[in-house]
Order: structure tokens, then C-alpha cells, then sequence
């Protein structure tokens, strides 16, 4: 579950809280990723505040080591996307680095005891099959999107991103009905009942 919640937290920073606009700005100035980096820093807390409400002091510790891995893996893509026209494999190679860098936060993590209180609201935070349909759908849009871009850019370095929405959608469609059809098998393997 905790891996689930750093990659989402990724995702969300990366993808969906990252506006064209912020963009541009860290093309230009060391201050825009930054700005990027400090994103990173507030969202991973929050998608961890329940541990935090728990007395657990390590999801700000990590927030700040991944933000600060996060600031020099983009001023590294960026500094190589302005001397090169390669779009696509630095992308591909920043969202790589990007993965190890949780997976090593991760091992450093992995053996603490994570106890959080009971209740509804747990129980659905704590369900990795939220944090699997959320990732996916990201992945299924925005990502795909920003692959996409990535790609016009290195034939036309003037090409502004602009969201498919039609393409969004289908893809969200796709996605959803999959991971229902896949609820639905487990729901079955199990026996006819949910498993909470």
C-alpha cells in the first residue's frame, strides 16, 4: 500500500498538478522546478496525512527526499532536452529515475510498522485497489497524453500541448471497463463477497 501511495503521489504531481504554464516556467528558470519540486513536497504529506495523524513523523522525511531527488532528475531532463531534439527517451529515462528514486525510499521504509486507526475512512484508504484504478487512470490519461506530446515535439519543437479529450476519454472507458471486468473475476474468486 505504501508503494501505491509514493507512486500516486508521483503521478498526481507529475501529471496532474503540473500545468503547461509550470512547464514553460521550468524550461526557463531553475526557480519553475523549484516551484515543481515544492509541489512534490506538499502533495506527498497529504496523500500520507492519515499516517501523520497517526503520530508517524517519516512521510515528511520522504516527501523531502523525493523532492529533493525530484528537482535535480527534472533540471537534469531539462538541461538535456534544451541541447538536444530528443523529447521522448529523456521522458521515458526521467519517469524511470523518477520510479527508482520511490523504490529506494521505499527500501528504507518497507519494515516500519504501519498502524493506522479504524474506521470507514481507513478502510477505504488503505484498499490498494483505489490506489491501482486511480494510477491507471492517470497513466491511461495524462501520461499517455504527455507520451504523445512528447513525440509531436521532436518533429515540431514549437508544439503547444493541448488535452484530446476524445482520446482521454475513450481511454478512461477502456480502463474502467477492465478494471470492473477485473473486480468482477475477483469478486467471483472469492466466493461472492468482498473481501474489505
Amino acid at each position: 500500500m505504501l508503494l501505491g501511495y509514493l507512486i500516486l503521489g508521483h503521478l498526481l504531481g507529475d501529471f496532474i498538478f503540473q500545468p503547461n504554464k509550470l512547464v514553460l516556467w521550468k524550461m526557463r528558470s531553475k526557480m519553475g522546478t523549484l516551484v515543481h519540486a515544492g509541489i512534490h513536497f506538499i502533495l506527498n504529506p497529504l496523500i500520507l496525512l492519515p499516517f501523520i495523524i497517526n503520530g508517524y513523523i517519516w512521510p515528511i522525511g520522504a516527501a523531502f527526499g523525493l523532492s529533493f531527488a525530484h528537482f535535480w532528475l527534472d533540471q537534469a531532463k531539462i538541461n538535456y532536452e534544451l541541447k538536444h531534439d530528443k523529447k521522448v527517451l529523456p521522458f521515458l529515462i526521467d519517469q524511470l529515475l523518477h520510479l527508482l528514486a520511490i523504490l529506494l525510499i521505499y527500501f528504507f521504509l518497507q519494515n516500519l510498522t504501519l498502524a493506522l486507526p479504524t474506521g470507514d475512512f481507513y478502510t477505504i484508504y488503505t484498499d490498494i485497489r483505489l490506489i491501482i484504478f486511480i494510477s491507471f487512470l492517470i497513466l491511461s490519461t495524462t501520461v499517455v497524453e504527455i507520451y504523445f506530446f512528447q513525440r509531436k515535439r521532436e518533429k515540431n519543437h514549437s508544439a503547444i500541448f493541448k488535452m484530446n479529450p476524445k482520446g482521454i476519454l475513450i481511454r478512461i472507458t477502456v480502463v474502467a471497463l477492465i478494471y470492473a471486468l477485473f473486480m468482477i473475476l475477483t469478486f467471483y474468486a472469492r466466493g461472492n463477497h468482498w473481501d474489505w
